[in-house]
């Protein structure tokens, strides 16, 4: 797995908001998350309170994107990887922790309201590509790639 670049972890840690982007087979669906942790070996985790697009578009393609910009500088990046949901109980319990200790008190209680108690889900992306989607830069050269992936075939990456 290859490491999300400083500068990409520090805008998603100021704005504070990431959209995720799935598809099924035959349409897309992007959502806001505000509920996430990112972990030293660039894993993006969040908290997936619906169980309706996202999660149902995951289970049957793990690839999607996630997109954050900042609007008063007209930048952004675009991270493209796959998503998985996080079956192990040990690292849920971990992540949930570590996902609403960072959450401001009203934040987390609009959250537990949410999820009415229930346990959310959580999902893990392991960020496979990385692209600017700053207005003056060459958008279809990655900023990074995980050269470990062989789902990376050349053929494929054509945007």
């Amino acid at each position: 797995m290859t490491s999300i670049p400083d500068k990409v972890v520090q805008m998603i840690r100021k704005e504070q908001v990431l959209i995720v982007g799935t598809a099924n087979k035959s349409i897309c669906n992007v959502s806001p998350r505000t509920s996430f942790h990112i972990e030293q070996d660039g894993s993006i985790y969040w908290l997936e309170l619906f169980r309706h697009k996202t999660l149902r578009n995951l289970q049957k393609n793990s690839w999607c994107t996630i997109a954050v910009f900042d609007k008063k500088k007209l930048s952004g990046y675009q991270l493209k990887g796959k998503a998985k949901l996080v079956l192990d109980k040990k690292l849920k319990k971990e992540m949930k922790i570590k996902i609403t200790d960072r959450l401001t008190r009203l934040h987390r209680q609009r959250i537990l309201q949410q999820t009415k108690n229930k346990r959310p889900n959580i999902i893990k992306f392991d960020t496979k590509l990385v692209f600017s989607l700053n207005p003056n830069e060459i958008t279809d050269s990655p900023l990074m790639v995980d050269a470990n992936d062989e789902s990376l075939v050349a053929e494929d990456m054509q945007w």
